[in-house]
């Protein structure tokens, strides 16, 4: 019995010390599917409890101050997020869906820029009412603050995009990186808010300290990128040796096919893809028509998953093949497929492409 616990312990502490990054990626969307219900849920709690209670049952229409110019409401925000959405899932599918995302997103942005510019001529044919101070805003104006958190959302984004495309311990940074930011954000909204309350009963809106530069975070993230970058490469620790007589798994090398790249559980192969460095290092690969062939995969990539779909013409999948978690050797069994010109590609990362003739 203590056996057992003793191996369920290690058993999990090695999904966190190695974990399952194929897993991890495919659980991000669930994760934000549920923050984002949860934030939807605290939102619409708020107001359900916002005062004041005594309203009647009409709605009331809310009127800015004499002389301050409020913005319309507008849908342009939806209709720019729901185009980002469709061009990151086009993205994530291929073909024909990414035109229509782009379509989508420019259509958006495109009606989001009408109403900027519908906006911008209002105010300049109308009379200014409140009076020029240069240097500061005008009397009982509140303007907010200058804040870091704008610059410092568009690292944190691009860092995690970067861990989308390089997937390992950078993608887990790049996910750290945003919630801290966006932490930060709500911190600084949550002060603002509390100032605009405070003024409701003082009659005066006290505007907040100026930022200091996030050199701390910015510190502490840089370390962090560059030390997910060098353990992603496999600078540190060391890769295990491929070649030289040893394959990934400690075994004695296997030949499979062009190249000299091994087989997978010692077995010959009609087809050998090697992945190394987040691109096939086979770009051009022939395999039989109308009959079952096999496709030694050697993911040489340390940490990194890829995987071998075979794709026809029209962008349809032929073949589904495992993800594998390198450093690996796989053996693809591929159904009879009819004679032409394919093309391969990796679902986790779609920039790895090849090309397939079957003859």
């Amino acid at each position: 019995m203590i056996e057992d616990v003793w191996t369920g312990i290690l058993d999990l502490t090695s999904k966190l010390v190695i974990p399952d990054w194929g897993a991890l990626v495919a659980l991000i969307p669930v994760a934000l599917l549920v923050l984002i219900a949860l934030w939807l849920a605290r939102t619409a709690l708020r107001f359900a409890t916002a005062g004041p209670t005594r309203r009647g049952k009409q709605r009331i229409t809310p009127q800015p101050p004499a002389g301050v110019h409020a913005g319309p409401v507008s849908f342009a925000p939806i209709f720019g997020a729901v185009g980002t959405f469709l061009l990151l899932w086009g993205l994530v599918v291929g073909g024909i869906a990414i035109v229509l995302g782009l379509i989508a997103l420019f259509l958006g942005l495109l009606y989001w820029g009408r109403e900027g510019l519908r906006d911008y001529d209002e105010l300049t044919h109308a009379e200014p009412t409140l009076p020029i101070v240069h240097g500061e805003p005008p009397p009982d104006v509140h303007m907010i603050g200058p804040s870091f958190r704008p610059v410092l959302g568009a690292i944190a984004v691009g860092v995690f995009f970067f861990g989308l495309v390089f997937p390992g311990w950078l993608l887990l940074v790049g996910v750290l990186f945003v919630i801290v930011t966006l932490i930060g954000w709500l911190i600084d909204a949550r002060a603002e808010y509390n100032e605009a309350e405070a003024a409701d009963r003082t009659g005066h809106l006290e505007p907040l300290p100026p930022p200091t530069w996030p050199k701390r975070v910015l510190s502490i993230f840089t370390v962090l990128v560059v030390a997910a970058i060098v353990v992603d490469a496999g600078i540190l620790p060391p890769r295990p040796a491929t070649a030289g007589g040893e394959a990934p798994g400690g075994g004695p090398v296997q030949p499979g096919g062009p190249g000299g790249s091994p087989a997978a559980s010692g077995q010959a192969a009609d087809v050998s893809i090697v992945a190394e460095g987040i691109a096939f290092a086979t770009k051009d690969v022939t395999a039989p028509a109308d009959k079952e062939f096999t496709i030694a995969f050697d993911n040489r990539d340390q940490g990194t998953p890829h995987d071998v779909d075979i794709l026809d013409t029209g962008g349809a999948k032929t073949f589904d093949g495992a993800i594998v978690q390198g450093p690996k050797v796989e053996l693809y069994r591929v159904p009879a497929i009819a004679a032409g010109t394919y093309s391969f590609t990796c679902s986790v990362h779609p920039t790895m492409t090849g090309t397939l003739k079957v003859q």
